[in-house]
């Protein structure tokens, strides 16, 4: 069985509800296999998701086999491809066609033998109905999506649980040299646009828990977990752009430290070696 990006199931008791998620509360109504792309989907790329879409089918078909309960429709998955951008051209290669009734700009669905939608990002219309997407999106589609995310009411619903994610992703980008991987210019920007949620949500952790550490008596502690997350964040910057942090990179970090995530994240990411060095090494 080939890997999927999520495979989601709706639960009766915590039901979806487009009144809160919109577009994507619509679309979680039922079991949804989700294949997100940061750049424009290539067709090679939609055939792989259809035949791991076949694959779960045809699992599905042979569980039903040992149980003679016959499997519905509502079980069967819908997949949806997530895609920053998608010429005309391929829209029609694909046979994708779009249902503006019902679904509105930006969603198409190929013939419906194959069971699969295709939501085109940056065509979607700018309301909250679509923030969800749009946060998948890219350059100022994304940047714009995240801002509205931070400006809503800290009371709207499921916006903690998004911010939460993303700042979760924010944490996954910074750790990115664990695979290997060095950052990218996009993987760049995309911290940057995610920086004011991802200090938002910092400081939120920082006054709850102080409010409780003064009930606790353990406000000290708070404090230096926070500066230890800092700390990892600059050296996970570091070591994906610079390779082993050797004695010079080591002796400017608590220079580093005196700076907000605000001011130092631009830094890390922009200076050189040698600029870093020589305008953080203390004299």
């Amino acid at each position: 069985m080939r890997e999927v990006d999520v495979f989601f199931t709706p639960e009766k008791s915590v039901p979806t509800s487009s009144d809160t998620l919109g577009l994507l509360g619509k679309i979680a109504q039922t079991p949804c296999l989700f294949e997100v792309f940061r750049k424009s989907v290539e067709i090679y790329q939609v055939k792989e998701c259809l035949g791991k879409l076949f694959d779960i089918q045809g699992l599905q078909r042979r569980e039903q086999r040992k149980n003679p309960e016959k499997l519905s429709e509502k079980e069967i998955p819908h997949l949806w491809i997530i895609t920053p951008t998608l010429s005309k051209k391929k829209l029609e290669a694909l046979g994708a066609t779009s249902d503006l009734d019902n679904w509105g700009k930006g969603v198409y669905f190929l013939p419906s033998a194959f069971n699969t939608g295709i939501i085109v990002v940056h065509q979607l219309p700018v309301n909250r109905q679509t923030l969800w997407l749009r946060i998948l999106g890219r350059g100022t589609v994304q940047q714009n999506a995240i801002e509205e995310l931070n400006n809503l009411p800290s009371d709207y619903p499921h916006r903690d649980n998004v911010i939460e994610l993303v700042c979760n992703l924010f944490a996954m980008l910074e750790l990115n040299q664990q695979s290997g991987n060095l950052l990218t210019r996009e993987d760049r920007e995309l911290i940057m646009n995610l920086s004011p949620v991802y200090l938002e949500k910092l400081a939120e952790n920082k006054q709850q828990g102080i409010e409780q550490g003064i009930e606790q008596g353990i406000e000290q502690g708070i404090e230096q977990g926070l500066e230890i997350g800092q700390k990892n964040m600059i050296e996970s910057i570091l070591s994906n752009r610079f390779g082993e942090i050797d004695e010079d990179l080591s002796a400017i970090i608590p220079q580093l430290l005196k700076l907000s995530a605000m001011e130092v994240t631009p830094l890390l990411l922009n200076l050189s070696r040698t600029d870093l060095i020589n305008r953080f090494r203390e004299n």
